[in-house]
């Protein structure tokens, strides 16, 4: 489920409540649907990646029911991603989530670098020296 900010509405912005409580309430509120549906494995919440600079430190909340993730990516992007597994036994059967949560903000860079473009997303970016391209297809 990818949230556009219509899922959390609230009077303060919902970016100031800590992860842990967001994961934790996120967990209540969907814990009940995973007993009742039983086909479904469990639920992934991620936000729309909003900006903010400077980047914060990633931060993890690994709760009971659920586990959460804040990774600031390239540039000025922030993803919050919250995982709600059923109630299962082996927590491998959802690692593989929790592992690509957790390495998402170097995902792009390692992307490159597998490519052979050195530097990584900065790489990619014109510096405010480069002269503009004059072209009638060109939109900066």
């Amino acid at each position: 489920m990818e949230d556009h900010s219509g899922l959390f509405y609230f009077p303060m912005p919902f970016a100031e409540i800590p992860l842990a409580a967001k994961t934790d309430a996120l967990a209540e509120l969907f814990g009940p649907l995973l007993n009742e549906y039983v086909h479904v494995a469990g639920i992934i919440v991620s936000n729309d990646a909003r900006r903010r600079l400077p980047l914060p430190l990633d931060e993890d909340a690994p709760r009971p029911a659920a586990q959460g993730f804040r990774r600031g990516l390239p540039l000025d992007r922030v993803r919050e991603t919250i995982v709600i597994p059923r109630r299962i036994l082996l927590p491998e059967q959802t690692s593989l989530i929790a592992r690509m949560g957790d390495a998402e903000a170097a995902a792009l860079d390692w992307a490159l670098g597998k490519l052979g473009v050195p530097g990584g997303v900065t790489s990619l970016l014109a510096d405010s020296s480069t002269p503009p391209r004059v072209s009638p297809l060109w939109t900066p």
